[in-house]
């Protein structure tokens, strides 16, 4: 069976039938799914889907639905799905969330390949440079009932089992071999791709991958079981392995009552993704000897009230004060930021003794503000600045210099004029 493909951004709403593609099974399937993620990833209608803030991919039986990110105001043509495909695969790359060994001379692949699949390429390829290099043994107890003794016998069961058949013994003895959890782990995730991958290529990948497996036990696995997994020198190499096999296997979601309409969901907050991404675009910004920029921090705690406290997106240190961005991933209604936004960015300064706070949003067709105090002499120093930046180069491509142009754009002239007034 083929799999079908629907591209629609986040915040949109898929109707049934209206897109032939999106059939009353697959809203069926999407409905149950919802109810059991509490409508996370998006809102159920009558036969019809609204998707929040969420992007990724959902796989419902054979339809695969790709939820992309947008902040323009460009139509929702396919050039315009495109380039957000596109710019998504580089954002969850940067961040960490997809291994691809060589994101730039794949870049034709990578424009046209399913999200989707790129992670079940990506766990493949991973799997298929440990069957080369050995599955790894270790040893295991087995319990067991043999016509001899191996290892100690286990006297309380042997009791219990065998009054009636004195040729066994029940026994507890130690084997060597592959059947171990890490491995059990890895043959879960390949089972479950072989019931809901629809690429030919990948079946034929998954099929000989099993048969390097056939002597390990299949086992129920659920979130627990990776609390558990700890690493050593001989099992470091798993660890990209068994990072892409627990996203498959907790984000697959079987339908009890027949397995028809399985569905795989690889979702992730746009707020939190952007806000990450930028954050690793600055950090870059350490290592430069003519920046004068000392650290770039993530979501640094302070207290505020009680046990409560505070955490500012990020943070960046200079030798003459810190400067505190909070990333928002939203188009602004009038170009104005709403009172909660200013009133965090107020607290902000104050608790961060920051001189300038940033309200950083995705470049739209509004130009970045002048930075503005917050009016009071006692609050003399504490300003917020409304800013936008362009997330693109020239074309579709993502700016890879994005961390230097914010700097540029944002912090180099206030920087200076602090060390300025500071001397």
């Amino acid at each position: 069976m083929s799999r079908d493909l629907i591209q629609v951004f986040e915040h949109q709403t898929l109707l049934v039938n209206n897109d032939s593609k999106f059939t009353d099974t697959h809203f069926r399937a999407l409905v149950s799914y919802g109810y059991k993620t509490k409508e996370k990833y998006f809102r159920v209608g009558h036969n019809r889907i609204k998707f929040t803030n969420y992007v990724g991919v959902l796989q419902v039986k054979n339809l695969t639905i790709e939820v992309l990110p947008k902040a323009d105001k460009a139509d929702d043509g396919d050039e315009s799905k495109k380039k957000w495909h596109g710019a998504l695969i580089d954002m969850l790359h940067v961040c960490r969330q997809l291994k691809l060994d060589s994101i730039a001379n794949a870049s034709l692949k990578l424009r046209s390949a399913s999200i989707l699949d790129l992670y079940f390429d990506a766990f493949l390829s991973e799997v298929e440079k440990l069957c080369r290099h050995g599955l790894r043994k270790s040893y295991r107890t087995v319990a067991e009932n043999l016509t001899k003794v191996k290892g100690k016998i286990s006297f309380t069961e042997h009791i219990r089992r065998n009054y009636a058949h004195k040729e066994k013994v029940f026994v507890e003895h130690q084997v060597y071999d592959i059947n171990a959890k890490l491995n059990q782990t890895i043959l879960k995730a390949l089972l479950v791709l072989s019931k809901i991958s629809y690429n030919s290529s990948f079946t034929a990948r998954i099929k000989r991958l099993l048969l390097h497996f056939d002597t390990v036990d299949e086992v129920h696995i659920s979130s627990s079981w990776f609390d558990s997994i700890i690493y050593n020198r001989t099992t470091e190499r798993y660890k990209p392995s068994i990072a892409l096999a627990k996203m498959i296997i907790l984000k697959h979601s079987p339908d009890l009552k027949g397995g028809r309409e399985d569905v795989l969901a690889l979702m992730f907050d746009m707020n939190a993704l952007y806000e990450n991404y930028v954050y690793r675009k600055l950090k870059v910004l350490e290592a430069d000897s003519n920046i004068p920029v000392l650290k770039v921090r993530e979501q640094q705690r302070k207290p505020f009230w009680e046990r409560r406290g505070i955490k500012a997106d990020i943070i960046i240190e200079t030798e003459i004060g810190q400067v505190v961005i909070d990333t928002k991933w939203k188009v602004l209604k009038n170009n104005t930021p709403s009172d909660e936004d200013l009133k965090q960015m107020f607290v902000y300064g104050l608790h961060y003794d920051s001189p300038l706070n940033i309200l950083l949003y995705p470049k739209t067709s509004v130009p970045t503000g002048t930075k503005k105090p917050f009016k009071r002499d006692s609050y003399k120093g504490v300003n917020c600045q409304v800013a936008f930046v362009n997330l693109f180069q020239k074309g579709s491509l993502l700016d890879k210099e994005l961390g230097y142009k914010i700097y540029k754009e944002l912090l180099e002239q206030e920087i200076l004029s602090l060390a300025k007034s500071s001397h």
